[in-house]
């Protein structure tokens, strides 16, 4: 090919070879007849530098299907970006004809470019993809190819909270505390009343969209002392139960404890609760099949755990500076540099009643002080998250999996704001403005924030050379309830998601 283009001439193999590097995503096997594209190749394929139109703009990666005949950044640049006036930088095989198509509706006309006279001109994107003729050198070859210049259809990096998904939560009539854990694939919420009723409901996500359905049938927990086939399970009263302690573990255990220190497990979705252990002062987490907590031993107090298959144990001596309520839910991750799972809990009130901002991390061994940065506050709401965020030098969005914080209560005024931190609670910052709660939400602290995984779905997609995306994972977040500055409750759910999670992989 003549000005403006490099001269590539590989052998048929490699060529071949060069289709699966270039292709968006893997392929099961070809579902086409291999083409001969001899001399009509394009190797390479990126937009010329104009910080008008965006910074960096000529390091937007491009994917070439040579088999589809197609070319496409699978990053769609920012939403905004204009594409009415871009210029392109073409490498392919010589050819003797290099002619983009542009097919506008409405009164403007359609317009050819000759690329090869003219490979500065700019090209005009806004109406969709454009046509990329190519004929061969000796004129016994063409080949067109569509170019596709992706833009987000919405802001990728942002938090979006659905108004018309949210909810009024399900159990007892005028609930005066209550709290939400998640328990396999449902949410499970344990709420009081002024009457000292106790009731367990049970939330169902939506497969597809935030939002979901709760369950018609309230369970009105039974407490037992002992086995039930040795003694006769009682109801007790909202009292006598520590809401806060409600917690479930990764083996689908429910645990609670009353407020003179039994702990209580149920087996059968809390259904009942069976007494398995006593002198508890708190329970701070789940861990694995475990629940771990405070407990008195005659006055010496001992960070200590539970399982239903090995029963108590003393973990170390208890550390004044520890939360004992009003932490945040428990995070848990892995790292490469251990062979047990970590946990993470946020803020909360110390034995002295003093709030702290302080994140504490347990290995399997010991807890630990991992940082002392956020605001001094109970009632955090914290969860292990994936964010979405666009890197300015190449404008591709990446996913970083992330601790992400709200709410807490602070001088007794509950608090809006977003943290985030990208390595599991060490360091922390504020997060950017995309991630605040919108403005429509309550300010609450002592909310239940929970992540449920989906699969997003579109119609049947004609089969081509690669395989086409029909399903991608979104993780959606809930917020369940959580206290105003009056310490009423605010009996509603939310659903949010990052919007670059809802929108079709490009391929």
């Amino acid at each position: 090919m003549k000005k403006g283009f490099q001269l590539y001439f590989l052998p048929a193999l490699v060529a071949g070879l060069g289709v699966a590097s270039t292709a968006c995503n893997s392929s099961e096997g070809w579902e086409t007849e291999p083409q001969n594209l001899a001399g009509t190749e394009v190797s390479a394929f990126s937009l010329k530098a104009n910080s008008n139109v965006l910074n960096n703009l000529d390091s937007v990666f491009f994917s070439i299907d040579l088999i589809g005949g197609r070319i496409f950044n699978a990053s769609p640049l920012p939403y905004g970006t204009k594409t009415d006036s871009l210029a392109v930088a073409i490498s392919a095989d010589a050819c003797s004809v290099a002619e983009i198509y542009v097919t506008r509706t409405g009164e403007k006309q359609d317009t050819v470019i000759n690329y090869l006279t003219s490979p500065d001109e700019f090209v005009d994107f806004s109406y969709g993809p454009v046509r990329l003729h190519l004929v061969s050198a000796d004129g016994s070859s063409e080949r067109d190819y569509q170019i596709t210049v992706n833009v987000a259809p919405e802001v990728s990096d942002s938090l979006y909270w659905d108004k018309l998904q949210r909810g009024q939560m399900y159990g007892v009539d005028n609930m005066l505390r209550a709290k939400t854990v998640k328990l396999q694939d449902r949410a499970v919420t344990l709420s009081t009343d002024h009457r000292r009723e106790i009731g367990i409901s049970v939330f169902v996500p939506a497969s597809t969209t935030g939002g979901g359905t709760w369950d018609t049938e309230l369970i009105l927990p039974l407490f037992t002392k002992g086995t039930p086939d040795v003694n006769t399970p009682v109801r007790v009263s909202a009292r006598d139960i520590d809401v806060e302690s409600f917690t479930a573990t990764d083996e689908g255990f429910l645990y609670i404890r009353d407020n003179n220190g039994n702990l209580y497990m149920s087996t059968d979705r809390g259904a009942t609760f069976v007494l398995v252990d006593t002198g508890w002062l708190t329970i701070t987490a789940p861990y694995r099949d475990s629940v771990l907590g405070v407990k008195d031993f005659g006055g010496n107090l001992k960070f200590t755990g539970y399982s239903p298959h090995s029963g108590g144990w003393e973990i170390s001596d208890y550390n004044y500076t520890f939360p004992m309520r009003g932490t945040s839910a428990a995070a848990a991750f892995s790292t490469k540099w251990t062979d047990r799972p970590q946990i993470v809990i946020l803020g909360g009130n110390t034995s002295t009643n003093n709030p702290t901002g302080a994140a504490w991390a347990f290995d399997g061994t010991k807890w630990a002080m991992i940082s002392d940065q956020l605001p001094a506050g109970d009632g955090y709401a914290m969860s292990k998250y994936v964010i979405a965020e666009t890197d300015t030098m190449t404008w591709t969005v990446k996913s970083r999996e992330v601790l992400i914080a709200f709410g807490g209560m602070r001088n007794s005024v509950p608090s809006k704001e977003v943290w985030i931190s990208r390595d599991m609670g060490v360091n922390w910052q504020k997060g950017s403005s995309l991630l605040q709660l919108p403005d429509y939400m309550p300010a609450v602290s002592g909310a239940s924030l929970l992540v449920f995984d989906k699969t997003l779905e579109v119609g049947r997609v004609a089969p081509r050379a690669v395989k086409p995306i029909t399903q991608w994972d979104c993780p959606y977040l809930y917020l369940f309830g959580g206290y105003d500055v009056n310490e009423s409750y605010s009996a509603e759910y939310w659903s949010g998601v990052v919007n670059h999670w809802t929108v079709k992989p490009v391929q």
